[in-house]
């Protein structure tokens, strides 16, 4: 059974996966990109899942996580730098660096889960 701050924190990954599709394609970046970066966010959604339903997983896991990981922090940096160059006032730059910070425990739910090594 997935405790209640567990399905808060879903939400808030999926708010957080939803809105960036939807800012990606409202400022017309690359469509492959942006399905990449929400197909990111479902798999941290998933390893909170995982994670919740006390399961383990396998390589395949493994790889998926670790490409979310490597995409959701290019994301981040890129964010970060945009904020700089638009010259965003201080507390929208802080919103940024936490929409990054975020993902951060979902990651570490997934690699526990991965460390588990059952359902491998």
């Amino acid at each position: 059974m997935i405790p209640a701050l567990g399905w808060a924190y879903l939400l808030l990954l999926a708010l957080v996966g939803l809105s960036g599709f939807v800012l990606a394609l409202r400022h017309r970046q690359s469509l492959p990109w942006a399905i990449a970066r929400l197909a990111a966010v479902g798999v941290l959604v998933w390893a909170v899942l995982l994670f919740c339903r006390d399961a383990g997983a396998g390589l395949g896991f493994a790889a998926a996580l670790l490409a979310a990981a490597a995409l959701l922090a290019h994301k981040s940096a890129v964010d970060a730098r945009d904020a700089a160059q638009m010259a965003l006032p201080r507390p929208a730059r802080v919103g940024v660096a936490i929409n990054g910070l975020l993902m951060l425990p979902a990651i570490a739910m997934g690699a526990l889960v991965i460390g588990t090594g059952r359902g491998a």
